[in-house]
């Protein structure tokens, strides 16, 4: 039998933490690395001020690497990390917060909404230069 799409992302949203963009505007400047998981050309479209960008393709390859040469605070271990993910609208990010999660992360959030409810809330987007 076949599956729909939107029935997997609702199975990967039960087996994770959500949060707001309200959420994710109140800790930007903090230790909580902001990974864009959106390909190359969405995000040369606007990404969250300090997000950085890392396609959902490469997510198990380069998750670990990525952590370690962003963590700011080294008391904290790197499976504590606070993590938020994120793509065009939720769906993506619920996938890849199950992925870091299986990876051994534990403090990983993906945000509700994407960068689509982002900037509906008319928050800040960085453009590449």
């Amino acid at each position: 039998m076949l599956v729909n799409p939107s029935d997997l992302v609702a199975q990967a949203k039960a087996t994770i933490r959500e949060c707001s963009v309200v959420d994710v505007h109140d800790c930007i400047g903090a230790d909580t690395i902001f990974i864009d998981i959106r390909e190359a050309a969405e995000y040369q479209r606007g990404h969250i001020p300090g997000a950085v960008h890392l396609p959902r393709g490469l997510l198990e390859f380069e998750l670990h690497s990525l952590v370690d040469r962003c963590r700011k605070d080294m008391n904290v271990p790197p499976e504590e990390q606070p993590i938020v993910l994120y793509c065009g609208t939720g769906g993506r990010s619920a996938f890849a917060a199950v992925t870091a999660e299986a990876l051994g992360y534990k403090n990983v959030k993906s945000m509700s909404g994407g960068i689509v409810a982002w900037a509906e809330a008319r928050h800040p987007i960085d453009f590449p230069e």
